[in-house]
């Protein structure tokens, strides 16, 4: 919500205020258009939002829900390092009667509208797929340096993951069955062939390498230096593996455009999640195929670099600001909302 909020500040399309606290004082929301909400789960918090109901028809405004992940514990993997934060049955229990009661869902893909339409009866679920900052990401593109990186590291690509510890079983909790469960056997056996690169975690049962230096590992960065961070791992290609679950289908396809955004080809696990990849894998042996693929030849590559920065033209959040000014100056199905209904299939 940050990046968006923000650009429509600075583009004097809306007048937007966010914060933390919950305020009291109904004169404070009239003359408001829209109060956007993320993943309000609390107590406290739904009945803020049902204070916020009652003063909704003397104030006017419209109240939006805004998640990009699946929330309900039956469907958060066990190896995810935050499931803890979710099991609590009150926490479903709220978290739903608050879906339930705001006028709309906002969402960045169809599985997970489908799947927060059918948990919550709400039916006004909209998808707002993900942008990216031109701002943020643009100047870390260049062409003539990823050419020579090409050359520089062609006996032995470099082959990078950027990913949150969520990911991986780091507490062993299933015997590493997680993200990485169907692609470490392959990334152990190519070590000598591949440069594997992690940022901000790998999996335990690839610790050993990782200790010999034999694969590199990179903290996280914060947020505002993570495309310089990332930048200057010098990617030849990045890839992004999944296990198939509920929960990485309703993950959005960030990972694809943040390579892209750098023009670096990448390939992407063979789930929904990732529709819009150029390149796709399911198994480990189709991951180093694919790679292989795209390494081995000089000018397939540069085509491929090319490709991939084109397609960002498509997902820069400049270019799309336009679907939150139609969020919050209009309700959910108006006539006013036409990029929006036009994602949604609302005619």
């Amino acid at each position: 919500m940050i990046w968006p909020e923000l650009l429509l500040n600075c583009y004097g399309k809306a007048n937007i205020q966010g914060g933390t606290v919950m305020i009291g004082d109904k004169n404070f929301y009239k003359g408001l258009k829209t109060i956007r909400i993320q993943r309000q789960a609390t107590e406290s918090q739904l009945n803020y939002i049902k204070w916020l109901k009652q003063i909704q028809g003397e104030c006017g405004f419209k109240i939006i829900y805004e998640i990009d992940d699946l929330i309900f514990k039956e469907d958060i993997p066990f190896y995810n390092k935050f499931r803890f934060a979710f099991e609590d049955p009150s926490i479903r229990q709220t978290s739903m009667e608050i879906m339930q009661i705001c006028d709309e869902i906002t969402v960045t893909n169809n599985f997970m509208k489908e799947y927060y339409i059918e948990k919550t009866g709400n039916k006004n679920v909209t998808v707002i797929p993900n942008f990216i900052p031109r701002f943020w990401m643009d100047r870390y593109y260049d062409l003539d340096q990823i050419k020579e990186n090409f050359q520089k590291h062609k006996r032995k690509p470099r082959v990078v993951y950027c990913g949150s510890g969520a990911h991986f079983d780091i507490e062993n909790n299933i015997k590493q069955k997680d993200d990485f469960f169907h692609v470490n056997d392959v990334i152990r056996k190519t070590v000598d062939k591949f440069q594997w690169v992690f940022v901000g975690g790998f999996p335990l049962s690839l610790r050993d390498l990782v200790s010999q230096k034999k694969i590199e590992y990179h903290e996280w960065s914060n947020l505002v230096d993570y495309p310089k961070a990332i930048s200057k791992l010098n990617a030849t290609v990045f890839y992004a593996p999944l296990e198939d679950s509920n929960f990485n289908k309703a993950k959005s396809d960030l990972k694809f455009i943040e390579a892209c955004a750098f023009g670096i080809p990448s390939i992407c696990q063979d789930l929904c999640t990732y529709e819009t990849a150029f390149h796709k894998f399911k198994t480990g042996e189709e991951l180093i195929a694919k790679i292989e693929y795209l390494t081995s030849d000089y000018k397939r590559y540069i085509k491929e670099v090319k490709r991939s920065r084109t397609y960002m033209d498509k997902r820069w959040m400049e270019n799309n600001i336009d679907f939150y000014t139609e969020l919050y100056s209009f309700p959910y199905g108006d006539k006013g909302r036409k990029l929006i209904n036009l994602q949604n299939g609302i005619s």
